[in-house]
């Protein structure tokens, strides 16, 4: 399994429409030649349990942020060509490396994709803390480093 930041791209569009446009990727049903692809969608840390109310109440919490350009990342999970995840393993996933990145409590929406030749999963994570109106820096910036660390100890925990 491999995992990747997907780094967020300057656009003209504003940080609302980002995060908006991002969660409603991560849930589309369809791909672009219409074959479906959402496998599987979860979230933590919502009061909401709606799509749209999820996706206003991370825009809203985000919307917080004077310290940050981009307080939720974009984060994807590859697995090996023909392994299939359960949704228990992708729950599980999610919990471990909520945890190991210190986001535990934090607000994340993720979905699994079938629309590759690898099954992968999408997740954003709100790295604004709701108690705390602060930004969380994992790794004193060094994330991906982190991400790495993490990705060993879901790969230990599931075999």
């Amino acid at each position: 399994m491999i995992v990747k930041k997907i780094k967020t791209t300057i656009s003209g569009k504003r940080r609302e429409h980002q995060i908006g446009d991002l969660v409603d990727y991560i849930r589309s049903a369809k791909g672009q030649d219409a074959h479906e692809k959402l496998l599987y969608t979860g979230s933590r840390n919502f009061f909401a349990e709606t799509h749209v109310s999820q996706k206003v109440a991370m825009i809203a919490l985000a919307r917080e942020s004077t310290q940050s350009k981009m307080p939720v990342s974009h984060w994807v999970f590859s697995w090996p060509q023909g392994a299939i995840p359960s949704f228990a393993e992708v729950e599980q996933l999610v919990d471990i490396f909520l945890k190991e990145m210190g986001l535990e409590g934090h607000q994340a929406i993720f979905g699994l994709h079938g629309n590759t030749e690898n099954i992968h999963l999408h997740v954003a994570i709100n790295r604004m803390n709701s108690d705390t109106n602060l930004v969380v820096r994992t790794n004193n910036g060094f994330d991906i480093k982190q991400a790495h660390k993490a990705l060993a100890v879901i790969e230990n925990a599931q075999g």
